[in-house]
């Protein structure tokens, strides 16, 4: 598999330079389940802080999972 080697941290890593660079963004967020625990630790490795969440938002798997909110400032990145 392809997990583990950065390719999802590197794309993610392009898309915040295209954002802050070329599209003068100042800050970028995103949502994520808080079961990707994989998702969560990439966008930490590059920069993304939980900066909030919604309890048992949704429902995966026959359980409730909060949604985290996460950011990045342009100049953390």
């Amino acid at each position: 598999g392809q997990r583990g080697k950065g390719y999802g941290a590197e794309a993610i890593r392009l898309i915040l330079n295209y954002g802050f660079k070329t599209m003068n963004l100042h800050s970028i967020n995103l949502t994520v389940h808080a079961d990707n625990i994989v998702g969560i630790n990439c966008y930490r490795k590059v920069g993304f802080r939980e900066v909030g969440r919604l309890p048992e938002t949704i429902f995966i798997n026959g359980k409730y999972v909060d949604k985290i909110y996460m950011s990045i400032l342009e100049n953390e990145f």
